[in-house]
């Protein structure tokens, strides 16, 4: 199997169980006989794991290499599903979700370290496309097992055994991930990678633009609903979003090589701030999410595509620590515009989305600039 159509495939599993603990929590809760807001315990395992991964994730791809990373990673998500299935003791259902934010937190700055290395900026923006299609098709498999008649149990089973599968590929193809020697750590390690000015910036690239991201998929239906949608209506347009996110990634992939990848993300910041304008004045709600969408599009994919070119040896840890703080992000603002949502109501989200797109443009414009 070529290795890109297998990265593919690695982006759809990586995104396939990341939406299940909130989609199959109405269940869950009621089996464990918990409230809502127990299920912060598994998000915020799940956002350790993945923080804690991102961390150590250069100095374990330069210690076993990427295919072991990758064989060894997606087997745990494997283990984690495999575990959450069995419905164990709700102490031992967070601790797993900390091995799948461990898993998927290693795979994703795994495969973006080799993407990035061996592919073109068109492909990393299919490939981010994969991972929504995993978000998109995940949730969408559990419900219709639900709707079967199937326990909640049976979404992340299904989860599991086509993560094993993907782990059996990677174990058969994890030599073929380390084509070329291991490039030589820089000296300082990590250390001297966060003292370099530019992993800092793009660091605080992914912190701002994950939580403006997030903020904005998870947000909508509550906005929307505030402003007079029905329940449906919201899930509609949250489902809109994170389609037009997926839709918008793959349409880049066939422009970003003529128009240039810097530039891509030069250009697309005026129209985000546009449609974040949109948004916030509550005029033609779905038109400003799906614009929002699309612009948002290039931006994860497209600074990683750039991180060896601007980075050189410092590139293998910042891979990791760029999906650390890209987690943080989404760990840490969603949840305050919740807070926001709470002080000034719903309205507060878009106006907090605008003020994000602010920053994150003016952090885009401080990043190297190449025609």
């Amino acid at each position: 199997m070529p290795l890109l159509v297998l990265a593919f495939l690695a982006f759809v599993g990586l995104g396939l169980p990341d939406p299940l603990p909130g989609t199959l929590w109405p269940e869950v809760g009621k089996a464990y006989g918990l409230p809502n807001a127990a299920l912060g315990l598994v998000l915020a395992g799940l956002s350790l794991g993945y923080i804690l991964a991102g961390l150590m994730a250069g100095r374990v791809i330069l210690a076993i290499g990427i295919g072991g990373v990758l064989a060894a990673s997606v087997a745990a998500t494997a283990v984690a599903a495999f575990g959450h299935a069995l419905a164990p003791p709700f102490t031992a259902f967070v601790a797993l979700a900390v091995l799948a934010g461990l898993g998927g937190g290693a795979v994703d700055a795994a495969l973006n370290a080799y993407s990035a290395t061996h592919f073109s900026p068109r492909h990393l923006n299919w490939l981010h496309a994969c991972w929504g299609i995993g978000a998109t098709l995940g949730p969408a498999a559990a419900t219709g097992l639900l709707a079967a008649g199937a326990g909640w149990q049976a979404g992340y089973a299904a989860a599991a055994v086509l993560l094993a599968a993907l782990a059996a590929a990677f174990v058969a193809t994890r030599r073929r991930w380390d084509d070329s020697p291991a490039p030589e750590p820089p000296r300082g390690g990590a250390i001297a990678a966060l003292r370099h000015p530019l992993v800092r910036l793009q660091m605080a690239v992914f912190f701002v633009y994950t939580g403006l991201e997030v903020g904005a998929g998870q947000w909508a239906a509550t906005v929307l609903t505030a402003r007079g949608a029905s329940a449906a209506e919201g899930a509609a347009a949250a489902t809109l979003f994170w389609a037009g996110l997926a839709a918008a990634r793959i349409a880049m992939g066939f422009v970003v090589d003529r128009i240039g990848p810097d530039r891509l993300l030069r250009l697309a910041m005026p129209a985000m701030l546009g449609a974040a304008a949109l948004y916030a004045s509550g005029f033609a709600d779905l038109v400003a999410l799906g614009l929002l969408a699309a612009a948002l599009a290039p931006v994860y994919p497209t600074v990683m595509a750039r991180t060896p070119a601007r980075l050189g040896p410092l590139a293998v840890q910042a891979f990791g620590f760029q999906v650390a703080s890209a987690m943080a992000g989404v760990a840490i603002l969603p949840g305050l515009m919740g807070f926001a949502a709470d002080l000034a109501g719903p309205g507060a989200v878009p106006v907090a989305l605008f003020g994000l797109g602010l920053l994150l443009t003016w952090l885009i414009w401080r990043l190297p600039f190449t025609r």
